[in-house]
């Protein structure tokens, strides 16, 4: 895995000037979230909505995916920042990452908005194999990529274009959020 994908969050965010200042109070709002298959923009923010006790398809006046807006952010989770920032939508849902990378970027401003509502930290992304690889192959594979090293202008290159700063070993917990919320979706 990722060190980055290790306790992942999800947050809905807000205008910092809007009178949403908790999930509760997005009912009858617009609510942005990004693409349908995005697990931390699209699919755990619609079931964070329903464990939260709100239905998005009737209790919001309106809840869209990234898919069924057109737009040109370059990304589903910029097109929510920036649909929220113009006021198209009262929320939206990004992921922790995302704010952080926005923010670093200046396209962000800490002022401008605000978090309503953020995930327990989750999972995210974890490089799999078969259940019948032979455990040692896969202590070696492991080992080959919690050895990189940005020191090493390889594993420099590696780790930028993965864009974390290390591998740490899979990890068998953190998934049952995410299994949950493909379980009632109907994906698994």
């Amino acid at each position: 895995m990722r060190d980055v994908d290790v306790n992942f969050t999800t947050h809905f965010i807000a205008n910092a000037d809007s009178v949403i200042a908790a999930v509760q109070d997005l009912e009858g709002k617009r609510v942005a979230l990004g693409s349908r298959g995005s697990m931390q923009a699209g699919l755990l923010p619609y079931y964070f909505l329903q464990q939260l006790g709100l239905d998005p398809a009737h209790d919001l006046a309106l809840c869209s995916f990234y898919d069924e807006r057109q737009g040109d952010a370059g990304s589903d989770e910029r097109d929510v920042v920036e649909r929220v920032g113009r006021r198209e939508y009262d929320a939206g849902a990004v992921s922790g990452r995302t704010i952080e990378a926005l923010q670093a970027e200046g396209k962000l401003a800490p002022e401008g908005f605000r978090i309503i509502w953020s995930s327990p930290g989750y999972s995210h992304c974890c490089f799999t194999a078969h259940s019948d690889l032979d455990p040692a192959l896969v202590q070696k594979i492991t080992q080959a990529f919690v050895a990189i090293d940005s020191r090493d202008p390889a594993g420099k290159a590696v780790l930028e274009g993965e864009g974390c700063k290390a591998f740490v070993p899979g990890m068998t917990t953190g998934w049952e959020t995410l299994e949950k919320a493909a379980e009632q979706a109907g994906i698994l």
